[in-house]
């Protein structure tokens, strides 16, 4: 599992992270359902959920709200085809103000 997140630099709005799920061959993972968590790296903060759409085979896209400046944590859950359950932590540091 890769994750990038765009605008680079990460701005408070709306964030692209794009999922890319691949096996060890480097073959595309397709037919994944794909769930995203944002939390703001210190308590107290409302988090944030998007789910991603499968926009070519492997390739998720979600659009996820960054409300606030400063770090966050992106947990990332897919459940593949086959009923599998992976997840991947995404550290988001330094969300400069909108």
């Amino acid at each position: 599992m890769a994750c990038t997140l765009a605008p680079q630099p990460p701005r408070v709005g709306l964030a692209t992270v794009t999922v890319r799920l691949a096996d060890r061959s480097a073959k595309a993972v397709a037919g994944a359902q794909i769930n995203l968590e944002g939390d703001m790296a210190h308590p107290g903060m409302a988090p944030v959920f998007a789910k991603a759409k499968e926009t070519e085979p492997g390739r998720y896209v979600a659009h996820l709200q960054l409300t606030m400046a400063g770090d966050w944590v992106i947990l990332v859950q897919a459940t593949l085809a086959n009923g599998r359950k992976i997840s991947r932590q995404v550290d988001v540091k330094g969300v400069l103000p909108g």
